[in-house]
């Protein structure tokens, strides 16, 4: 028993073998090549035509160019913006439209000012606040008794229309409104009252304080806007063209109230006529991406199915919203509502888009 403990105490030690540490240098090499190879191909920005079917949609707007920007959270292309530029001068549209998180948490606001400087000076730029961007409205003091957040102000100084009433482009002598979606999914004359009976209470005594003074601007700031859309409503007609912005993609629940029974219906009740797209954002196209799997994890939100392999529905690309086409923006930076162990894209090339509308199924 003694000689045999003698011999596993003194037996000589197995040699590791060499293969293992090959393993390990084989593996970080294979990670630094995919990330390395991830980081130039995320440098550079894609433009996607995307043809849009619009049911019935009059002979006029065949055709009509819009193009789709998103969710550039600030992010900087360094030598990449060249790219960037060359696919905004290349193409021709009528309007373009940003649809929130240009700024994101950052705040800074020079990349959107970049980006602006490249687009065409003759055509409209169509800005709408995300979720990430600070208050575009301001209800609360902050040193200054501007209403418009200093991000909002800077970009319609150079050149962008902050979109937050409805906004005419006339094409081949047709109407085409660009409206914020909040028009779409809200009962303006029960907006209107509530916005009156709050100024009325802020007048009456809560404006003695700065943000209570804020707070009455930014009401009559609100209310000035519903009477702006009230004009407008007053020129559209219901065989004009209507194209609604919002951030976060609308879903069956954003836009139930919509309906009659259980006949669907694309009629807006703040429009004469039918609603023929709304362009959206907000997901970043699942921000992480596996090849022909899609999305890797995208965070619990306001509408939809989400989590772990969601699939791009409601995430990115075409979707139909009660008959209505949505167009949801891959965008082009880095969200801050993804986990904090996704702080970058992976395999999710930034993109643009150019949507051309059709009456022909494709």
């Amino acid at each position: 028993m003694g000689r045999k403990r003698d011999r596993l105490l003194f037996a000589p030690r197995r040699k590791r073998h060499p293969g293992c540490l090959m393993n390990i240098l084989l593996l970080f090499f294979v990670l630094a090549l995919v990330f390395g190879l991830n980081h130039v191909n995320n440098g550079h920005a894609t433009l996607l035509h995307q043809p849009v079917t619009v049911a019935g949609m009059a002979s006029a707007y065949e055709g009509f160019p819009i193009l789709h920007l998103s969710d550039l959270h600030a992010a900087r292309f360094g030598e990449a913006q060249q790219r960037i530029r060359q696919l905004i001068r290349l193409e021709n549209y009528r309007a373009v439209c940003l649809t929130g998180d240009m700024v994101g948490r950052s705040g800074d606001v020079q990349p959107l000012l970049d980006l602006l400087a490249q687009l065409p000076t003759d055509v409209p730029v169509f800005l709408i606040a995300g979720d990430d961007d600070p208050e575009a409205i301001r209800s609360r003091h902050v040193g200054t008794g501007e209403v418009k957040a200093d991000f909002i102000r800077q970009a319609e100084e150079a050149g962008a229309i902050y979109l937050d009433s409805p906004y005419k482009v006339v094409y081949e002598g047709r109407n085409v409104w660009f409206s914020p979606a909040s028009l779409y999914t809200t009962d303006l004359r029960a907006a209107a009252f509530a916005l009156e009976e709050r100024r009325a209470e802020l007048v009456a005594g809560g404006a003695d304080t700065p943000d209570g003074a804020a707070a009455l601007r930014a009401v009559e700031y609100q209310i000035d806007v519903l009477a702006s859309a009230d004009e407008a409503r007053k020129e559209m007609k219901p065989d004009d063209c209507y194209i609604l912005l919002s951030h976060v993609p609308l879903d069956a629940t954003a836009v139930s109230g919509l309906h009659e029974g259980e006949r669907l219906q694309r009629k807006a009740v703040n429009f004469p006529g039918t609603v023929s797209l709304i362009l959206a954002g907000h997901w970043n196209n699942g921000q992480w991406r596996l090849p022909l799997i899609g999305p890797v994890y995208v965070p619990s939100g306001e509408v939809g199915l989400r989590g772990w392999l969601p699939g791009d529905r409601e995430v990115s690309g075409l979707a139909m919203v009660y008959a209505v086409p949505e167009y949801i923006s891959p965008g082009l930076g880095v969200s801050g509502a993804y986990p904090w162990w996704m702080p970058f894209r992976l395999f999710n090339r930034p993109q643009l888009t150019l949507i051309k509308l059709t009456a022909r199924i494709t």
